[in-house]
């Protein structure tokens, strides 16, 4: 088998970049159907984590051939690359961003095709959002120099809630389901699983004032961590988390699974902080109604990907 391999732009654990690594993958998929799917997409397992969630169609996830097929030739996807390619040999697309010449309107033509591999999952989210206008409420950029248009200046927050309270209120009588990324730390370096329930998250005071519901409402975090960790001195040392996944320290901590009688490392935690970011994009995506970031502050590919998947359904 021949491969359309694509790295992973824009990825850290924090904050994923999944609505630029997409764009990467529609190129590929656009290039596989111009080639008659003679290709199969090839990603890095670890750094598309969504895989485990969503169904990506003529895709495989691999951290292990990933890494074998080195020396591809290059596809300059800035440039003319919609093209017959040789299928006996693999292909790398290569990370420019822009990533493509087609204009903004190429992007999102494929993200439909995107599915929930979990059908308990999905119905889920369905029954807990359909009635609901999903919001999406989107940090400060973590560029300071960032161009991109925002309703609020960087960091004021009593003036953010006052907006989003405005935002809020324009829908009387209704029922949210948000997703968000804010944090009281900088942009991206918050906790994984944040609860914004609690009194230190700026976004609290809403959940008192607003029928509001988010992911922690779709995932059982109760058992993620235990609350005792097990030190092991001869374990590599890496940094250990808190239950919402906040930095604690560097000591090397693991915790223990007692059912299977080992230890393992906490690749469950970000695990489970991308089937957050999945329940949060479907959330939004099968509500009745959509608010944009563009509404509540700068706005973000998240939810460009969600108006696209939500208008593409809708055709």
């Amino acid at each position: 088998m021949s491969y359309l391999k694509i790295g992973d732009c824009g990825w850290s654990i924090t904050d994923t970049g999944f609505g630029n690594r997409i764009q990467f993958w529609e190129i590929a998929y656009e290039l596989n159907r111009f080639n008659d799917f003679n290709f199969e997409i090839l990603i890095e397992s670890d750094k598309w984590l969504e895989t485990k969630f969503i169904d990506f169609p003529n895709t495989k996830s691999s951290k292990e051939l990933f890494n074998k097929k080195t020396g591809l030739s290059e596809i300059d996807a800035t440039k003319p690359w919609l093209n017959k390619l040789n299928t006996d040999e693999s292909w790398w697309i290569k990370q420019e961003w822009p990533p493509y010449n087609f204009g903004n309107d190429f992007y999102g033509t494929w993200l439909h095709l995107l599915k929930l591999k979990d059908i308990n999952l999905e119905n889920k989210i369905k029954d807990l959002v359909g009635d609901r206008l999903g919001i999406h409420v989107r940090h400060w950029p973590t560029v300071v120099l960032d161009t991109r248009r925002d309703l609020i200046p960087r960091f004021d927050y009593e003036n953010k809630m006052y907006h989003l309270r405005k935002v809020l209120d324009s829908y009387p009588n209704e029922k949210f389901f948000m997703s968000s990324d804010v944090t009281y730390d900088e942009p991206a370096t918050g906790p994984l699983l944040p609860d914004y329930r609690k009194e230190l998250h700026w976004l609290s005071e809403i959940y008192n004032d607003y029928d509001i519901i988010d992911y922690r409402d779709i995932i059982d975090l109760d058992e993620l961590l235990p609350n005792d960790f097990i030190e092991e001195v001869f374990m590599k040392w890496i940094k250990s988390y808190d239950d919402e996944g906040r930095v604690l320290n560097r000591k090397p901590l693991y915790f223990y699974e007692e059912m299977e009688n080992k230890l393992e490392p906490l690749d469950k935690l970000y695990e489970t902080k991308i089937l957050r970011d999945v329940v949060d994009l479907f959330g939004l995506i099968y509500s009745r109604e959509f608010i944009s970031a563009e509404k509540t502050g700068p706005d973000s590919t998240w939810s460009d990907f969600v108006y696209i998947y939500r208008k593409k359904c809708q055709e």
